[in-house]
């Protein structure tokens, strides 16, 4: 087996040793108009690399909103997570300024600003986890997949701020404006196995 996925309760895990096409997961929702955003998710890596965790396409552009992990990357940084373990991820973007701020682990790790500044990402598209989209729904190369673990993806309409970051890598609950989850998923691919999870043990480094 290429991969395995699993579903706990709400939260999603990809478990794969080995990266292929058929494994991903979509959703019966997609995104509204988003002139800010913020993405946050649990993962545990055990590649040499983090792949595509989200792919976000439209019939205008198959790359409107990609998040792709790889060590080199300077401005976002991943070659913390690639030690095995439990991470909390948090992504966050602004058109006002392009500005943008990366958290590991409630670590603000990285910002900065310009990124797509005054750009609005457009609504009514194709959203993917664990591979990244060609075209609307497909296009997928195993080179670009996710390979690892994930729980508790969410998408917000808003910046979150420092102490939501906070309170949600800790589970103290959602702050509002979610747009998308775990319960919008519409199937999962490839070789899927959906487990009952009462909950998950996430021990981070010390800060």
């Amino acid at each position: 087996l290429c991969s395995f996925i699993g579903l706990l309760g709400l939260m999603l895990y990809l478990l794969s040793p080995s990266v292929c096409t058929e494994n991903y997961v979509t959703f019966a929702l997609t995104l509204p108009d988003l002139p800010e955003l913020s993405v946050c998710l649990w993962l545990r890596v055990e590649a040499s690399h983090v792949g595509t965790l989200l792919s976000y396409a439209t019939d205008d552009n198959d790359n409107q909103l990609v998040l792709y992990g790889h060590p080199v990357y300077r401005r976002l940084p991943t070659s913390l997570l690639l030690d095995s373990r439990w991470h909390h991820l948090c992504v966050l973007w602004s058109s006002i300024q392009g500005r943008f701020w990366h958290y590991s682990d409630h670590r603000l790790t990285s910002s900065g600003s310009n990124f797509r500044k005054g750009w609005e990402i457009p609504g009514g598209g194709s959203v993917v986890l664990g591979q990244e989209q060609d075209s609307v729904g497909g296009g997928f190369d195993a080179s670009e997949g996710f390979a690892g673990q994930v729980a508790g993806f969410r998408v917000w309409n808003r910046v979150l701020s420092p102490p939501e970051v906070e309170g949600v890598a800790d589970g103290r609950g959602v702050p509002r404006g979610v747009v998308l989850d775990m319960e919008d998923i519409k199937e999962v691919h490839g070789e899927v196995q959906q487990v009952a999870c009462e909950c998950l043990d996430f021990n981070y480094p010390e800060r």
